[in-house]
């Protein structure tokens, strides 16, 4: 990860709009290097004292960005982060808004699990009696090394946010039954689900990769679960009509995908229909 001042991004937005900045203005060797190594610009020397960059992939500077934590899709959302973080006092509502990127963050992640829940909910830590209480703007985390056992009777809910994580009661008017325990999708889950006997529910984003993970990586390991869905709101093609076009150029790529379940297979339809992509934090706010 890469820390990215005031000054580097407005360097940016001039490479993006002006598709050129001389090297000596952008001034920060280490960003440059790490964007040439991901194919966004490349380096012209024109003579000893004057070298510049250019701008060879636009989405590549995007796509960089966010696998840096920051969730910017366009150059309207570097002047919005701009003055939302270094011309104003942000509040920590606005930082996680402006400063999220759950896909890049998972590769990071601790091997293990997070959870939370909708209200108390008993689980066994290594044979150990444990209450999971609901705790806003928190959750819990068990190392890998740990043997946690939830009753066969607690809905699994997997998401791909941290955020639904920590903030679980915002999506509480989505769910019918509260005896739920949100965890994390990380590598160390697909283990962790091997084998599960409860209902598995996929709370996942709307997305083309999305759905890959649900289809390709989750039901695999769902082969002795009670039931397994994904979650599909009613309101999805509003929703996708409201989405984001730049994570679908992303991701656009990612074909023949053999899907059996038909609201699944209509949410991917609705996707490459309107090239869009909905983040399943949003529905908080929507």
């Amino acid at each position: 990860m890469i820390k990215i001042n005031k000054n580097d991004f407005r360097n940016l937005k001039t490479l993006l709009v002006d598709k050129i900045i001389t090297y000596g203005k952008f001034g920060n060797e280490e960003l440059i290097k790490k964007l040439e190594l991901n194919g966004a610009v490349f380096v012209e020397k024109r003579t000893v004292k004057r070298w510049f960059i250019h701008l060879k992939k636009e989405n590549n500077i995007f796509l960089f960005l966010r696998n840096n934590g920051y969730n910017i899709f366009s150059v309207e959302d570097i002047d919005n982060y701009i003055d939302e973080i270094f011309e104003k006092n942000p509040t920590r509502a606005t930082i996680q808004k402006l400063e999220n990127n759950t896909k890049a963050r998972k590769s990071q992640s601790l091997k293990g699990l997070y959870i939370s829940s909708l209200q108390a909910v008993d689980i066994e830590v290594d044979s150990k009696k444990f209450i999971i209480s609901p705790l806003d703007g928190m959750g819990y985390f068990f190392f890998h090394t740990q043997n946690v056992v939830v009753d066969k009777n607690i809905i699994i809910v997997g998401v791909e946010n941290y955020q639904v994580v920590w903030f679980a009661n915002k999506y509480e008017q989505f769910v019918k039954d509260k005896n739920l325990l949100f965890v994390m999708i990380t590598p160390f889950i697909y283990e962790w689900l091997d084998g599960l006997e409860n209902e598995y529910i996929h709370f996942g984003d709307y997305d083309l990769e999305g759905i890959n993970i649900y289809i390709n990586k989750i039901i695999p390991k769902l082969s002795s679960a009670k039931n397994y869905s994904m979650f599909i709101p009613e309101n999805i093609e509003i929703l996708i009509k409201n989405g984001s076009s730049e994570l679908f150029k992303q991701q656009r790529e990612l074909q023949n995908m053999v899907i059996e379940d038909e609201r699944v297979k209509e949410l991917e339809k609705l996707i490459r229909k309107y090239k869009k992509c909905y983040e399943q934090e949003g529905l908080a706010d929507f």
